[in-house]
């Protein structure tokens, strides 16, 4: 699940020029995170083709990924426990839906 919804968000990125994307480290084996990596490449909106490092990283190290947690938890809330009080809180930020 966690490689079709990045999957699906990278078809939101278009790439301008050589990028770095930090993902949260989710993958222990070196063929998983190949594997990710691949998927996430190719879904993404890079038709010139600039090259793209992705790094798995422990999102405690990052602050942008540590936002992008609480995104997650503000959903999680609102869909399963009918809590909207977090996600009320960012709805008119640009944050994209992907699956419902």
């Amino acid at each position: 699940m966690y490689d079709s919804l990045a999957s699906k968000l990278a078809e939101k990125i278009t790439i301008t020029s050589p990028t770095t994307v930090i993902v949260d480290k989710s993958k222990s084996k070196h063929e998983e995170i190949l594997n990710f990596n691949e998927r996430f490449s190719s879904s993404l909106d890079n038709a010139n083709g600039y090259l793209v490092n992705i790094n798995h990283v422990d999102s405690f190290k990052y602050k942008g990924l540590q936002i992008a947690d609480l995104i997650a938890w503000s959903v999680f809330q609102s869909l399963e426990h009918d809590n909207s009080e977090f996600i009320d809180i960012i709805n008119n930020k640009k944050v994209f839906e992907v699956f419902k």
